[in-house]
């Protein structure tokens, strides 16, 4: 507030140096108003404005009832500004139990800064020795090389430059700090199949009323992880007596019946064991029964 004061030269209005002028003025003995009390009315009420807006809400009530500027100002310095011995009692007691604790680094700095200004501006600065090495006291182990490197120094380190230091201390540290792990989770493959898809029809013999049929067996390639489908077992249907899990070729019925017809060898050689090979559209197999000439 001082410097603003100063810098739009209204210092004089409440250091006393320029108190009000005659409120009227005698011309060839008429009595008027006084230009000058005027222009001095309004700036200083201006100045009163500017001093209510800048305090608390409970600091103002004791100006409220000041007529000038001047002794609004004179109240404030006598009840705030007055360089007790209780008062810079309570502010030494107050900067020496500060510590950083769990408070930011600029947080921590800058209560110290705070503390340190209010004892200058009572008349009882502290020296820089003094301020580095209670900034030093309150801080705590994780900060000792800091505390090491500051006392190590031939020369006085300034607050900025110690602040600064703090600061990279503070980010290292965080940094330091990894990350907790996350807990392990199983994923599922979902590995999706195409079905086998059989179609029998039971070959026509002589004498016999049903349709020739042609066993047809498709697959689609499986979908895993590596392009390789697993062996799985053979889910078709046989061609002569439908029964699942094998063909006619090595059906026991269709053997027990026809001995001496022996299966084309393309059919032979389809075991129900043997899984198709992966990119294999289609795979047909045609039985052809001779006529029964018993």
């Amino acid at each position: 507030m001082e410097a603003i004061l100063i810098g739009y030269d209204l210092q004089k209005f409440i250091d006393g140096s320029h108190p009000a002028p005659p409120t009227t003025i005698t011309t060839n003995n008429v009595v008027s108003t006084n230009p000058a009390y005027q222009t001095w009315l309004r700036q200083d009420k201006l100045l009163f404005g500017a001093l209510v807006g800048s305090l608390s809400s409970t600091l103002v009530p004791l100006i409220t009832q000041s007529k000038t500027s001047y002794e609004a100002w004179q109240i404030l310095a006598n009840t705030y500004a007055r360089p007790s011995h209780g008062h810079i009692k309570q502010l030494k007691d107050h900067l020496k139990n500060i510590t950083k604790g769990s408070q930011s680094t600029t947080d921590y700095m800058q209560s110290i800064k705070t503390r340190a200004d209010e004892l200058a501006a009572l008349g009882k600065p502290l020296d820089q020795e003094d301020l580095i090495e209670k900034v030093l006291e309150g801080l705590d182990e994780n900060y000792q090389s800091i505390i090491d490197a500051v006392n190590g120094r031939d020369s006085t380190i300034s607050f900025n430059e110690l602040h600064e230091k703090l600061i990279n201390k503070e980010l290292s540290l965080r940094n330091k700090i990894s990350p907790s792990p996350l807990p392990a989770s199983a994923h599922a493959t979902n590995i999706r199949s195409t079905p086998w898809s059989v179609t029998n029809r039971t070959p026509r013999l002589p004498g016999s009323t049903s349709a020739p049929t042609q066993g047809i067996i498709r697959n689609s390639p499986t979908n895993t992880r590596d392009n390789r489908p697993p062996a799985r077992p053979f889910l078709g249907h046989c061609q002569w007596c439908s029964t699942q899990g094998h063909v006619v070729s090595r059906c026991p019925l269709f053997r027990q019946q026809f001995p001496q017809v022996q299966p084309p060898s393309r059919l032979s050689n389809s075991s129900q064991s043997r899984p198709p090979a992966p990119w294999q559209a289609q795979a047909n197999v045609t039985t052809t029964i001779p006529p029964n000439t018993t």
